[in-house]
C-alpha cells in the first residue's frame, strides 16, 4: 500500500508541477501581451551539460518464510508461519552525471511549441538503511549464549548507474523585449521517461565461524539484474539566448524534473525459497528521480 500511494502522489506532483509552470507562463504571458516583434518559423535545438539527481529511496520486499541461522528466530533454518517476509530499504547517492538533448520546435511570436529527447546518467552509491519483516516487526538477534550466535552472514550490495532517456512535449514564452540580443524564456513541458537501473547486484553466503566445515550453502543467496520502467516526468524550465546571427542562438538551459517512482519484479539466481517456488521472486520501488541540470544549448532557425 505505501509503495501505490507514493506513485499515485508522485503522479500527483508530476502533474502539478506542468500546470504551476503554466500558470507562470500564463502571467508572463499577459505581462507581455503586444510586445515585440511577430516571429514565426521551425527551428532545432540540442544542448550538452551536467545533472545532479536527489536522494532515491530503494524499498524492497519479497514473501520468504524462512527463519535463517543467523537470527534468533524459530525454527531454525525452516520455514517459520510468524514470518510474512521481509523487508529492505537502502539511500542511494547519485554523483554528478551528464546530461544532453535534441529537440525540434516552432516559434509562434514569443510563443514556442517544442518536442525534445534528453538523457542524463550518474553514477550510484548505494547504502544500506535497514531490514525487518515484512509486517514492520524486526528481525531477532541471537542470544550471545547461543550456538547460532558464531553464524554470520557477509552481504554484499550494489548498484551501478541510473539512465533516463525522457521525451516531452514543451511549451516556452520568450521575454524577446528585454534586451536587443539577449532572450530569457520560462517553460514547462510533460512527457515520459525511460528509466534503467543498471548493475544490480545483491548476494548473502552464510558462515559459522565456529565451524568453518558447516555446510550453510542453501541458506545462500543471490540476484543479478539491470531494471526498467516507463514512467511519467513532469519538467519546469528556464534560460537565456544570445542571437549570434539572425538564424543562431547560443544559451543557457536550467531543468528541473520530477517523475515516478521506478518498480520492478525480479527474479534470484539463488535462494532458499527455490526449494519450494523455483519462481521465487521480489519487489523493488524506487522513489521518483527529481533533477536539476545545466546546459549550454545551441539553436538554429529556419524559418517559415
Amino acid at each position: 500500500m505505501g509503495s501505490e500511494y507514493r506513485s499515485d502522489s508522485m503522479k500527483f506532483s508530476a502533474a502539478w508541477l506542468w500546470v504551476a509552470g503554466v500558470i507562470v507562463m500564463s502571467f508572463a504571458a499577459s505581462g507581455e501581451a503586444g510586445a515585440g516583434q511577430e516571429r514565426a518559423g521551425w527551428y532545432v535545438g540540442g544542448g550538452i551539460g551536467v545533472n545532479w539527481t536527489s536522494q532515491i529511496d530503494q524499498e524492497g520486499w519479497n514473501r520468504d518464510t524462512y527463519c535463517y541461522p543467523d537470527s534468533g528466530c524459530e525454527p531454525e533454518g525452516r520455514p517459520s508461519p510468524d514470518i510474512p517476509g521481509y523487508r529492505w530499504m537502502y539511500n542511494l547517492d547519485l554523483d554528478a552525471g551528464a546530461a544532453f538533448e535534441i529537440s525540434v520546435g516552432r516559434m509562434f511570436n514569443n510563443w514556442r511549441v517544442e518536442f525534445s529527447a534528453a538523457q542524463r546518467n550518474n553514477a550510484i552509491q548505494q547504502q544500506f538503511k535497514s531490514i525487518a519483516y515484512l509486517d514492520g516487526r524486526p528481525t531477532p538477534s541471537p542470544a550471545d549464549n547461543s550456538p547460532r550466535h558464531t553464524v554470520t552472514s557477509n552481504s554484499m550490495a550494489r548498484i551501478d548507474d541510473l539512465t533516463t532517456r525522457t521525451l516531452s512535449v514543451n511549451a516556452y514564452y520568450d521575454f524577446t523585449d528585454v534586451f536587443e540580443r539577449i532572450t530569457p524564456y520560462v517553460g514547462v513541458g510533460l512527457g515520459v521517461a525511460f528509466v534503467e537501473i543498471s548493475g544490480l547486484h545483491f548476494s548473502t553466503r552464510y558462515e559459522d565461524t565456529a565451524n568453518p566445515a558447516r555446510d550453510l550453502s542453501e541458506f545462500n543467496s543471490s540476484q543479478n539484474a539491470d531494471l526498467s520502467d516507463t514512467v511519467l516526468a513532469g519538467n519546469i524550465y528556464a534560460g537565456t539566448d544570445y542571437s549570434l546571427t539572425d538564424q543562431t542562438l547560443l544559451g543557457v538551459k536550467l531543468t528541473y524534473s520530477i517523475m515516478d517512482d521506478i518498480e520492478h519484479t525480479g527474479s534470484y539466481t539463488m535462494h532458499a525459497m527455490h526449494q519450494r517456488d523455483p519462481a521465487f521472486s521480489n519487489q523493488t520501488t524506487f522513489s521518483g528521480p527529481r533533477q536539476f541540470s545545466v546546459m549550454f544549448t545551441a539553436k538554429y532557425l529556419f524559418g517559415d
